[in-house]
């Protein structure tokens, strides 16, 4: 490896890398360190494995210490390679202490510390200094200590927006150790008046001590998280859905492989004039099937909800949910996409048109908003219905996407939907639709 020439290509070149991935290394020359300075300077995202050596986290640190550092950082590592030091892990907290240029921190699985228990308090302290951090992703098996002082210094110290943990995880078992989180902890600074935090991502956490009556104050809640994910929880339904009751703002919500059984308790989210839920992730193993159809048949009340993605146990085996289904979809005017991996050609054909009309702006048809959409904006409804797109304007199946956008993202038009124009004058005119 030519240092040198590379270390004049960065220096001389006024682009950013958009991401430089560094393998580990445990012979580091002068000239290699040189070369990390440069790279840690340009680089707009940084993923690396465990150097092996303190002088190149030391030069970390220096750049991040003096804002040149890189917007994001990715701990990747493997298990069989060797775990950083207490001191390393001590230079690069230090390191994002102090920086101004970080605002991405993502730990993954498979990144080892030598004492993780050390090593968390110092993460703990480091995240508590730190005024740059959006987003923060732990793996808290990684660190090997309780979630309490991670929460309080990322939740009440830092301006972080966007907080994972356990995103990833590795595959649960019986014997997989769940990371406990105390209820009344989580509750006290969630609910806190200063929260900022917009997007809350739990995989694989247990609430203790179990949640009981004087643990539940009803009382309190956030009402800054827009989206929030729960999986692979070590809890019940009830405790659940009093987690996510928490949430008085709440626009996307992914709750997926908790065995829920009863899908009742999402109704105030969904229905009346509180609902704010907008996209639902749901995969839930222990719903009987006439639950379900009682979910479908609420839905034209769901006046929020745009995008739905369901998956449970009997779709694919029974068909009498899904004449209730398509007579909900055709009557709901807001729900612009369903999937689940499971709907069949003809059960798309069925809603298609429907969902269509929505994206296209059927919910200006509703009594309450026709009252007062001027007349002037008609032409730009129906000038939006003609080009929208015929098929794919859907949610991203990658649960991470769903999280993070509060939007589905459309592809480029492909042809226009002069039968969406139909439809909506139709009703328009006849009050009569599909």
């Amino acid at each position: 490896l030519d240092c040198d020439t590379l270390t004049q290509m960065l220096k001389q070149s006024p682009n950013k890398i958009e991401c430089a991935c560094l393998d580990h290394r445990e012979n580091v020359s002068p000239e290699y360190l040189a070369l990390l300075v440069s790279l840690f300077k340009k680089a707009e995202v940084l993923n690396f494995d465990p150097f092996g050596r303190d002088a190149a986290y030391a030069c970390l640190m220096a750049c991040l210490m003096q804002g040149d550092g890189p917007r994001e950082l990715v701990f990747t590592g493997h298990r069989d390679l060797d775990s950083i030091s207490l001191h390393q892990a001590g230079l690069l907290f230090q390191g994002i202490a102090f920086s101004t240029s970080v605002e991405t921190l993502i730990l993954s699985q498979e990144f080892g510390f030598d004492e993780p228990e050390n090593v968390g308090r110092a993460l703990a302290h480091s995240l508590g200094l730190n005024r740059s951090l959006k987003r923060v992703g732990l793996c808290m098996a990684a660190l090997d200590t309780n979630m309490q002082g991670i929460l309080g210094s990322v939740l009440l110290e830092t301006q972080v927006q966007s907080l994972d943990i356990n995103n990833g995880s590795e595959e649960i078992d019986e014997h997989y150790e769940y990371n406990e989180i105390p209820f009344n902890i989580l509750r006290d600074i969630l609910c806190r008046k200063d929260c900022s935090l917009k997007h809350l991502r739990l995989d694989a956490v247990a609430l203790s001590p179990s949640m009981n009556d004087d643990d539940l104050n009803t009382t309190l809640k956030n009402s800054s998280v827009r989206g929030f994910s729960l999986e692979c929880a070590n809890l019940d339904c009830s405790q659940i859905m009093e987690t996510v009751s928490l949430f008085q703002s709440i626009e996307t919500l992914c709750l997926n492989f908790n065995g829920i059984s009863d899908l009742s308790p999402l109704d105030p989210l969904l229905i009346g004039s509180n609902a704010t839920l907008k996209s639902l992730v749901l995969s839930a193993d222990g719903v009987e099937e006439t639950d379900v159809i009682d979910f479908f048949r609420k839905l034209p009340e769901m006046k929020c909800l745009r995008h739905v993605f369901l998956k449970f146990p009997f779709i694919g085996y029974s068909q009498s949910w899904k004449g209730v289904a398509v007579d909900a979809i055709r009557r709901n005017k807001s729900l612009e996409c369903i999937e689940g991996g499971h709907f069949d050609d003809n059960f798309i054909d069925k809603t298609e048109v429907a969902l269509s009309l929505n994206r296209g702006g059927r919910r200006a048809l509703e009594v309450e908003s026709s009252s007062v959409l001027p007349a002037n904006l008609w032409p730009r409804v129906l000038e939006r219905a003609t080009n929208i797109v015929y098929c794919d304007y859907s949610i991203s199946e990658e649960e991470e996407e769903i999280y993070y956008e509060s939007e589905a993202k459309s592809e480029p038009v492909e042809s226009t939907r002069v039968d969406v124009v139909f439809w909506l004058l139709r009703e328009k005119m006849v009050g009569q639709c599909l």
